[in-house]
């Protein structure tokens, strides 16, 4: 919302210092650049290639790339970045089981709550799911750590098992929650929720707060230019 470089950086610089407190700066900034690397890569191109602009500093067959479209590409990744880096770190500090029983305690429903939790964990799982099937691979005479055409070669007799691992792990969950009676109409009866510190709540709603006076400011034009 706040747009230019300066806000988007001070997120990411406040988030890395967060992670800097969890010990966990190093995994954030590789996960966030795997996960920024393809988007970015296609905002770089779409953006220098077709954005109008009125500086053109180079000249590729019918695509003029001009200082505009590299500003706007720029302030486009700065905010990936900030977007990534934050949502990183809440999945790499916070436990996907704590998070289900907080949004239950709250009143969501267990299903959108499962759903939810569902997907915290899906990359992680499939990824540990991937490691375990590529040594049960290599143990079988699999080339994946040879050249980059021996690798790519062998991302095919990976894909199959995960997923179909994967959907064999739905189904198991499925099965073992709906014999937890979880399909149970009616609200629930939790036994443990995480702690909510007041000064964690006071925090998160000078949060909302912010976020919120930054819509208004930017709806009613009032929000000053930032660089």
């Amino acid at each position: 919302m706040a747009g230019g470089y300066l806000v988007p950086a001070a997120l990411v610089v406040i988030v890395l210092a967060c992670a800097a407190v969890a010990g966990i700066v190093r995994r954030l900034v590789r996960v966030s650049l795997l996960l920024t690397l393809p988007i970015a890569i296609s905002v770089i191109l779409v953006s220098a290639l077709t954005r109008p602009g009125e500086t053109v500093l180079l000249v590729l067959g019918p695509f003029d790339i001009t200082l505009e479209g590299i500003d706007f590409a720029g302030q486009t990744l700065v905010r990936l970045f900030a977007i990534s880096t934050a949502i990183g770190l809440f999945t790499l500090t916070t436990d996907p089981r704590a998070f289900l029983f907080d949004l239950e305690r709250r009143g969501l429903s267990p299903r959108f709550a499962f759903a939810v939790a569902a997907t915290i964990e899906a990359v992680p799982s499939m990824a540990i799911r991937a490691g375990v099937i590529a040594a049960a691979q290599r143990s079988r005479g699999l080339d994946t750590e040879g050249s980059l055409r021996a690798r790519l070669r062998g991302v095919l007799p990976l894909v199959g098992p995960v997923l179909l691992s994967s959907l064999a792990e739905v189904e198991a969950r499925s099965l073992a929650l709906e014999v937890r009676a979880f399909g149970r109409p009616g609200r629930r009866h939790l036994l443990w929720w995480p702690p909510d510190r007041p000064l964690e709540r006071v925090a998160r709603w000078l949060l909302v707060a912010a976020l919120a006076g930054l819509v208004a400011a930017r709806v009613l034009d009032a929000w000053p230019p930032i660089p």
